[in-house]
């Protein structure tokens, strides 16, 4: 079947209207002149949209400036759109809301395809070229929920990719996953790091290797742990890029081919405000979305600084060490403290694909998970053990194995989903 959401996104991410923009972005790569007067034009043009805004029309210089957050736009979203501006096509979307309601972001048709063109040169570092054939695996409803068997994906001959379902990866269905990938000649996977590391260790669990040949595969959207990295790369024999960013077009960061992570400075102008423990909050500004200038926004992301700052990859971007997202799923210890690090509870458990913990009461914890059929009771009495040496040995736990795991709207799997509130402590 075709996809109309091909037809749609192709008239939009047209090649000839971003060429110009693509091309002066490769020049800010290698050149610190370039990208320097390059930064400067774009953060003049950010401060003067933030004029037609009643929230920052005060302000002039960037100085002048304090500090913003998600809950201050959300409480007058109103005050942040520029009145200057007057867009034929305004693109409604909002932020994934994992850490509570989600906040509505307009943008004008120039936001959206500037856009397009950071993304485009990100593929082209996971070495794209037009004509490669994609695969598609995020938060698209590409078939009904309640649909059984497959096929869970659809093809959207426009852009030459396979658009799959990120819904429906129960073990009896990957392995027509990886089958209908490697039959449509899949150049380059994008996905959530869950839903790709979800068909790693589906192929690590068997001992197997996609049969397929890629370039890369491209991840973003969630957290990519190094250890899903490791089995990732093994597992698909090829190289991941990493991809940060927010729907407030605030900060962007990607990885490179020597898995280094650089601050992408062209995107838009962020400051690293110390937090302890050497780290630093993302603090962005916008260049791209003149009808929704975002000055100084706090994103509560964190981030570890390079002390190394020169990359073999020869880009002049800055180096950061590690990314410190929101870390927002947890349960409690039998302590009653928060543990947010699950991850450690299923390794060296054979047999189990993946995996989400459920708490709703103090000293009890279920774990969902799906297995294939190395799983029996000595793997599980290891899973149990595991979990009781991460949260404590009084913590009565329950096992159930499931097909799929509870998802987010959005399509991500949600690592723990507890309903203890803070209070009940």
């Amino acid at each position: 079947m075709v996809s109309l959401r091909g037809l749609i996104r192709g008239a939009i991410r047209s090649e000839r209207r971003i060429a110009t923009l693509k091309n002066r972005l490769k020049e800010n790569e290698r050149s610190e002149e370039m990208l320097a007067a390059f930064r400067e034009e774009r953060l003049d043009f950010a401060l003067s949209n933030a004029k037609g805004t009643e929230a920052f029309k005060q302000n002039t210089e960037f100085a002048e400036f304090g500090f913003v957050d998600k809950d201050e736009v959300k409480a007058s979203p109103d005050d942040f759109t520029n009145k200057h501006v007057k867009p034929f096509i305004t693109v409604k979307g909002s932020t994934s809301g994992t850490t509570g309601a989600p906040l509505s972001i307009p943008q004008n048709l120039d936001s959206v395809l500037r856009e397009q063109a950071f993304v485009s040169r990100y593929l082209e570092w996971a070495g794209f070229k037009q004509g490669d054939h994609r695969a598609w695996l995020r938060g698209d409803l590409v078939v009904p929920m309640e649909q059984k068997s497959g096929p869970f994906w659809r093809y959207s001959y426009f852009e030459n990719m396979i658009v799959m379902s990120s819904f429906h990866l129960s073990s009896e269905a990957i392995p027509s996953y990886l089958k209908a990938m490697k039959d449509y000649g899949v150049d380059i996977i994008q996905a959530y790091p869950s839903s790709i590391a979800t068909l790693a260790k589906y192929l690590e669990s068997v001992d197997q290797y996609y049969q397929g040949r890629l370039k890369s595969i491209m991840t973003s959207s969630e957290a990519l742990s190094q250890e899903d990295r490791q089995i990732i790369e093994k597992r698909f024999k090829c190289k991941v890029f990493d991809w940060y960013g927010l729907f407030e077009r605030v900060a962007a960061i990607g990885s490179c081919e020597h898995g280094n992570y650089h601050l992408i400075s062209d995107y838009s102008h962020v400051e690293f405000v110390e937090s302890g423990d050497g780290k630093h909050e993302i603090v962005g500004t916008s260049y791209n979305n003149a009808l929704y200038p975002l000055i100084r926004y706090r994103t509560g992301d964190h981030v570890v600084l390079a002390t190394n700052q020169t990359c073999p990859c020869g880009r002049v971007f800055p180096v950061i060490k590690s990314i410190e997202g929101r870390t927002v799923s947890h349960v409690y210890n039998e302590d009653h403290e928060k543990v947010y690090a699950l991850d450690q509870c299923v390794k060296g458990v054979a047999g189990v694909i993946g995996s989400q913990y459920h708490q709703d009461q103090f000293g009890s914890i279920t774990v969902s998970v799906l297995v294939n059929d190395d799983y029996d009771r000595e793997q599980e009495e290891k899973l149990v053990s595991n979990v009781k040496a991460r949260l404590g040995s009084s913590m009565q736990v329950n096992i159930d194995i499931v097909e799929t795991l509870v998802r987010s709207k959005n399509g991500k799997v949600i690592q723990a989903i507890c309903t203890i509130e803070d209070d009940e402590k």
